[in-house]
């Protein structure tokens, strides 16, 4: 079966957000630091260029002309070289402390509002976006620790700033103002980051655990549909497949996921006359006489059908085992039973006989009843051999030995076929085979090409010559006008017969026996013979 394409949610993996993070926080850092390097280094020029006047624009300029910004600029690009060069020295374990890379980074954004004029500056809000980088990295861990670090630089570099302590009251009154506010800010956003962080971890924790259980049932489902002896197709309204397994290619080849199929539009068009009501058929399909049964699935949106198709020919031939396995076991339990008052029968017959030798009538009736007495009692014989099938005791046998021991217990049965079988072997052939099976399939195929046969000298024509495959191929030929072409593709057919007293089941048996010792019985109509495929021994 085809593998879907992987499920988008997994590419929203809370680890793959991580790695996305460090990607875009190391572009942060970037802009931050070119950004700053582009203004130090051009601060005089433009401040000349502009002739900026203003008291407050001016100091800046000069803060990011003077020495500190230059060491910082150093420092800073040090630090954004190494967490580009090596991003995953960044990543925090969900058992380890505080990451080094969060902390260096709120105390290089506090030293950067301190070289660049203090809270009033503005460059002081550009500490929450890596506070809350901080918080994302450690999986919503240690958000008042990190807040309360921010917040200690930021009294630090207030009290840096402001002391003496109300010098100029509407100075410092603006200052501590602020910062309260920026400290502020530093627990919400902190707060916030971690709720949410731990939200999406917990989310990300739920997907994964059903994402595993999807996965497995997935794939009990592909075991189990696999297995199936029957094609499982699953289709849309516009005979899309969206989903098949592998006995499916058996029988169309280029059948595909996400592709159309043409050949399905009848069942679709009949599903669609009545889209609730599952329904059992037989098509055309491909070239070949299937059986259909189609279930309708509707979920929510989405309407499908689901087809289990199979050949028609193979559901007959397993119907047929199952009601030859299910006849055999019978007549193995009762045979006894049955063979007791049939013999009861046969006895009571042959008194009858004895005491009707001047009565013509009651003695033709009395041969009826013997013979299907016999043909009551071949049947169960050859029923209960079915169940022989699974008794095998595979053998070398050299088969002119066999055919000898064969051919002179044959002739004790049929006398009269003495000189009528001509064969031709090749030297020291050698099978494996169950003896006792070869033995009842021999039987059965020179059994009917004798009595098919002229019965006159070599009417029946036996061979063994080797198979481009390794194995030895046995063929039975007769003198006489062969099947005839309206029962050839009968001849397998258990309980199909020609002759009245026949059962129509020993060449049923036979293949079946063959089939079991890895070989196989079939009619060649071109040559009008039985060949028997026999595995060949090993040197």
């Amino acid at each position: 079966m085809a593998v879907s394409a992987q499920p988008v949610w997994q590419a929203q993996d809370w680890e793959v957000q991580i790695d996305r993070i460090i990607s875009l926080t190391n572009i942060a850092r970037v802009t931050v630091f070119f950004t700053l390097m582009m203004f130090t280094a051009f601060s005089q020029q433009w401040s000349d260029l502009f002739e900026i006047r203003q008291e407050r624009f001016s100091a800046l300029f000069a803060y990011l002309n003077s020495g500190g910004m230059r060491a910082w600029l150093w420092a800073y690009g040090i630090m954004m070289i190494v967490c580009i060069v090596n991003p995953n020295w960044q990543k925090q374990d969900r058992s380890t402390a505080p990451s080094i890379s969060a902390v260096t980074d709120i105390t290089m954004m506090v030293l950067l509002t301190h070289l660049l004029g203090g809270i009033n500056s503005g460059f002081a809000i550009l500490i929450l976006p890596f506070l809350a980088v901080s918080c994302l990295l450690s999986y919503g861990r240690y958000p008042l620790l990190y807040a309360s670090y921010a917040s200690v630089l930021i009294l630090l570099l207030l009290i840096w700033r402001e002391w003496p302590f109300g010098a100029d009251v509407p100075s410092y009154f603006n200052a501590v103002t602020g910062n309260v506010l920026l400290i502020a800010g530093c627990y919400l956003v902190s707060l916030l980051t971690s709720y949410a962080a731990s939200f999406l971890l917990r989310a990300g924790e739920s997907v994964k655990k059903h994402r595993t259980a999807f996965e497995r049932i997935s794939a009990l489902n592909k075991v189990v549909l696999n297995r199936m002896q029957e094609a499982v197709l699953v289709v849309d309204a516009d005979c899309l497949v969206w989903l098949h397994n592998r006995q499916t290619l058996n029988y169309f080849s280029d059948i595909k996921n996400n592709s159309h199929a043409p050949l399905l539009r009848d069942l679709v068009r009949r599903w669609q006359g009545n889209s609730k009501q599952s329904f059992e058929t037989n098509l055309i399909l491909g070239g070949r006489d299937m059986n259909i049964r189609a279930v309708p699935v509707s979920q929510e949106s989405t309407e499908l059908l689901i087809l289990f198709i199979r050949a028609e020919k193979e559901r007959q031939l397993e119907a047929q085992s199952v009601k030859l396995a299910s006849l055999g076991l019978l007549t193995a339990n009762f045979a006894h039973e049955i063979r007791n008052p049939l013999s009861a029968v046969r006895q009571a017959n042959g008194l009858m006989i004895e005491n009707t030798e001047d009565d013509p009538m009651a003695a033709k009736l009395c041969g009826i009843i013997d013979k299907n007495i016999a043909r009551i009692d071949k049947m169960i014989e050859e029923v209960s051999s079915l169940n022989k099938r699974d008794r095998i005791d595979r053998q070398n046998i050299l088969f002119e030995e066999f055919w000898n021991s064969f051919h002179q217990e044959f002739l004790l049965t049929r006398p009269e076929a003495a000189g009528a079988f001509k064969t031709s072997f090749i030297k020291n052939a050698a099978v494996v085979f169950d003896p006792m099976h070869l033995q009842q399939i021999l039987w059965n195929l020179c059994n009917n090409a004798w009595r098919h046969s002229s019965r006159r000298k070599d009417a029946v024509t036996v061979t063994v010559y080797p198979q481009k495959s390794g194995n030895l191929s046995l063929r039975v030929f007769d003198d006489g006008g062969g099947v005839p072409d309206n029962i050839v593709q009968h001849l397998f057919e258990p309980f199909y017969t020609t002759q009245a007293e026949g059962t129509g089941l020993g060449l049923y048996i036979a293949r079946e026996l063959a089939h079991a010792n890895k070989g196989d019985l079939r009619y060649l109509p071109e040559k009008k013979a039985f060949e028997l495929i026999l595995p060949k021994a090993e040197s």
